[in-house]
Formats: C-alpha cells, sequence, structure tokens
C-alpha cells in the first residue's frame, strides 16, 4: 500500500468534499446552501405564490390558497443554508407508482423505507416514505393518506448539523 503525503491526502480530501458539495441537489431556482435571504428573495420576484410564512426560524413554507393548484414548497435552514426541499404534488397511486419506478431506475432500491400509521384527532393518519442516497442528497417521496385528504411530495435533503435526514 502506497502510503500518501500529508498535503497530498489533504487536497485529496479536499477535493472529494468539494465534488460531494456539487452533488448537492439543485430543484428547480434552489438549490442546497443557499442563504435564507436568498431563498426569500427569489420566492418574492420569482415565483407567484399566495402565501410565503416563516413558521420557524429555520423554515420557509410557500403556498398557494387554492387547493386545485395543489402548490406548496417547504425550505428547511440549517445555521442559515438550505439544506432541505420539499414540493407537494397532485396525490395519486399512478403518480406514486411513476416516482417510485422513476427513482429506482435512476438511483437503485431505496436505501430507506418508513411505513407508519397514526392515530390523529379525526382518525388515522397512514405514511408511506421511500428514500434513496444520491452523493450527499436523501432523495424521497411520501405518501400520507388522512381520514378527509391525501398527500404527496418530493423530498430533497443534504445531511447536515441541525437535524437527522431522511426526515420523515
Amino acid at each position: 500500500m502506497t502510503r500518501i503525503p500529508g498535503l497530498t491526502r489533504t487536497l485529496l480530501l479536499a477535493a472529494l468534499v468539494a465534488a460531494g458539495e456539487a452533488m448537492a441537489f439543485q430543484v428547480a431556482d434552489f438549490e442546497s446552501g443557499m442563504g435564507k435571504r436568498e431563498v426569500m428573495e427569489k420566492l418574492i420576484t420569482q415565483w407567484n405564490f399566495d402565501k410565503i410564512e416563516e413558521p420557524s426560524s429555520e423554515t420557509i413554507l410557500a403556498y398557494d390558497t387554492s387547493s386545485e393548484l395543489n402548490r406548496r414548497y417547504l425550505f428547511s435552514f440549517c445555521k442559515g443554508k438550505l439544506t432541505g426541499f420539499e414540493q407537494d404534488i397532485k396525490p395519486s397511486h399512478k403518480a406514486l407508482v411513476i416516482v417510485i419506478q422513476n427513482y429506482t431506475q435512476k438511483y437503485g432500491q431505496p436505501s430507506r423505507v418508513y411505513a407508519n400509521t397514526h392515530v390523529v384527532s379525526n382518525g388515522e393518519k397512514y405514511v408511506l416514505g421511500l428514500f434513496w442516497k444520491s452523493g450527499v442528497d436523501h432523495i424521497g417521496v411520501k405518501y400520507i393518506l388522512l381520514p378527509t385528504t391525501e398527500q404527496m411530495s418530493l423530498s430533497f435533503e443534504v445531511n447536515n448539523l441541525c437535524y437527522p435526514t431522511p426526515r420523515f
């Protein structure tokens, strides 16, 4: 086995880290590592959401009030940098199967599957989440069945120091 000198090893590690960061998610106009202010500015100037809110210091929620549009973006931040993006899509079993098929073809078998039932105030909540790993990203599809509605979303997250990934 060949020994790698200290400086060469440091440069090699830096190159690997930079390559990992380059693989981080980019969805629409948003990419991991963006600052919170930059995300907010893009939402206000380039997107036409009915509402943009900050439910917490590490979250931005942008959505339309019309349920027909089914447009909702949830941004998660760690120390002011974008680490997670979740986008609602119109829920259907057909859409779920298509997303799972496409992601499995692109990323292989899911690295994590989450299936659970929860009791909520008006009945039961059924949750199915499948997550794939691609470089530093966790790419996921979540399907939630509630007593009166269904929800489906696509999620993109990078590992960070603030919360474990993937999130269910």
